[in-house]
C-alpha cells in the first residue's frame, strides 16, 4: 500500500510527462520496463524507489529536489526496487543483484549501461508478449552477441537470469509473481533451444540437425527408432540429434542432455546415456557448469574443479565425465571450467566452448557422431 500523501505527490507525474512530450509507453522503453508500470506509478497504485523516480524525473527534465521541494515527508509502507541493476565503473560495467543474504555486484569487462540497457530492452519486449521462454532465449543471444568477450556462464547465471527475477522487466500486471521459481520452469527449455538456434545453422551445411519435438507422439516415434520407449524415456529426451543420409531420409541419432548446472545429472539423464551409448548413438552433455557461492562478489567456478593429476581434489562431477563416461562427452559454455588435458587419457573428455563460433568441439563431435552412424 502506497501512503497516501506519496500516492497524491505521483499524481502529478502524469502531468509532467505529457509536459514533456512523452507517452507511459515512450517512458517504459526508455527505461526498460514493462508496459503498465507507469501507468500504476502515475495512480499512486506502486511506490517506487527513490533512484527509479530520479529516472523518470531526469526523462522529464525534472530531479528529485524540485519534485519534492514543497513535499513534507511521512512514514511510507513500501520500496519497489530493481532486483539487477547496473553502474558504470571506467570501462566497465557492475551488475547489482541480491544473492542469498548478500548484495552481490559482478563485473562485465568493457561493457556500458547503454549496452546493458539494450540488452535488457530485448527480454522486456518479448516479455511483454507474454512469452517468456522466447525472451529469455532472444534476452542472452544478444547478450553474447553484445559481449563476445565475456564468460557465456556469467552471462546467463548473474545477468539474464537475475533480470529475469526482475519484477520492472514484466508487464505491471504480473507484479509480485515468483520470478524465481517461474525462472527454474521457463529457464531449462530456454536453454535448449539457445543451443539449438546456436548450433543448427553449422550443423545443417553437414546433413544434421537438433530437434525439440513438442507433440509427445513425435518425439515417442523418434526415440522409438532408436529403441527408447516408455514416459520417461520421453520426458528425458528433450533435444534430439537427427541426421540426413545420402537419400534425404532422416534420423534420430542420438539425445543431447542440456543442463544449467550439474545438479542431478545421475537420476536424471545418466540411465538414458548408459542406453543411447550402449547401442551407438549420441549421448554429449552440453553445460553451463553454473555454481558460485552466496557473497558480495560471487565467482562462478563452476562444479567441474581442477584436472586429474594434479594436487587439487578432483570432483566427482569430472570423475562422472572423465572416468565413468556417464556421457559420451561434455561441452561447458563456463570459461572457468577446466577442459581435459591434451594428451590425458579418459573414457570421455570435458571441451570449454562459447558462443563466438558454431563451428567448434561440439559440432564437430555431433558430425562426427553421424559419420560413425551411417559407417563412414
Amino acid at each position: 500500500m502506497v501512503h497516501p500523501d506519496l500516492k497524491i505527490l505521483f499524481q502529478r507525474l502524469e502531468a509532467s510527462r505529457e509536459a514533456a512530450g512523452l507517452t507511459r509507453d515512450e517512458v517504459e522503453e526508455k527505461l526498460v520496463m514493462g508496459p503498465g508500470w507507469i501507468k500504476l506509478i502515475e495512480e499512486g497504485l506502486t511506490e517506487p524507489s527513490l533512484g527509479t523516480l530520479a529516472a523518470i524525473l531526469a526523462l522529464y527534465g525534472d530531479d528529485l529536489h524540485g519534485f519534492f521541494a514543497d513535499f513534507q515527508f511521512g512514514e511510507t509502507d513500501v520500496i519497489v526496487d530493481r532486483h539487477l541493476s547496473a553502474t558504470e565503473e571506467g570501462a566497465d560495467l557492475v551488475l547489482h543483484f541480491p544473492m542469498g543474504p548478500h548484495s552481490a555486484n559482478v563485473t562485465i569487462p568493457d561493457a556500458t549501461l547503454d549496452e546493458f540497457n539494450s540488452v535488457l530492452l530485448v527480454l522486456r519486449n518479448v516479455l511483454a508478449v507474454r512469452d517468456a521462454r522466447r525472451a529469455i532465449v532472444e534476452c542472452f543471444l544478444e547478450a553474447v552477441r553484445t559481449w563476445p568477450h565475456v564468460n557465456p556462464s556469467d552471462l546467463w547465471y548473474f545477468l539474464v537470469a537475475h533480470a529475469y527475477q526482475d519484477d520492472f522487466n514484466h508487464p505491471a500486471e504480473s507484479a509480485g509473481k515468483d520470478w524465481a521459481q517461474s525462472w527454474k520452469r521457463a529457464g531449462g527449455w530456454s536453454l535448449e533451444a539457445i543451443f539449438v538456434e546456436h548450433y543448427n545453422p553449422q550443423l545443417n551445411q553437414h546433413g544434421v540437425r537438433l530437434a525439440m519435438p513438442t507433440a509427445p507422439d513425435e518425439k515417442g516415434r523418434l526415440l522409438g527408432e532408436m529403441g527408447l520407449h516408455g514416459s520417461g524415456v520421453v520426458e528425458k529426451s528433450d533435444v534430439i540429434a537427427l541426421g540426413t543420409d545420402a537419400h534425404g531420409n532422416e534420423h534420430p541419432f542420438g539425445v543431447v542432455h542440456v543442463k544449467a548446472s550439474f545438479a542431478e545429472r545421475r537420476t536424471d539423464d545418466a540411465p538414458l546415456s548408459a542406453r543411447l551409448m550402449a547401442s551407438g548413438f549420441a549421448s554429449p552433455l552440453l553445460t553451463m557448469d553454473c555454481k558460485a557461492g552466496p557473497s558480495t562478489d560471487p565467482f562462478n567456478k563452476g562444479e567441474l574443479g581442477a584436472v586429474q593429476g594434479g594436487i587439487a581434489r578432483v570432483s566427482s562431477k569430472r570423475l562422472d565425465i572423465e572416468r565413468d563416461r556417464i556421457f559420451d562427452a561434455a561441452f561447458s559454455y563456463n570459461a572457468n571450467t577446466e577442459p581435459t588435458p591434451t594428451g590425458t587419457s579418459a573414457a570421455a573428455r570435458i571441451y570449454r566452448c562459447n558462443f563466438a563460433d558454431p563451428d567448434d568441439s561440439f559440432s564437430r563431435h555431433m558430425i562426427r557422431k553421424w559419420q560413425e552412424r551411417q559407417g563412414n
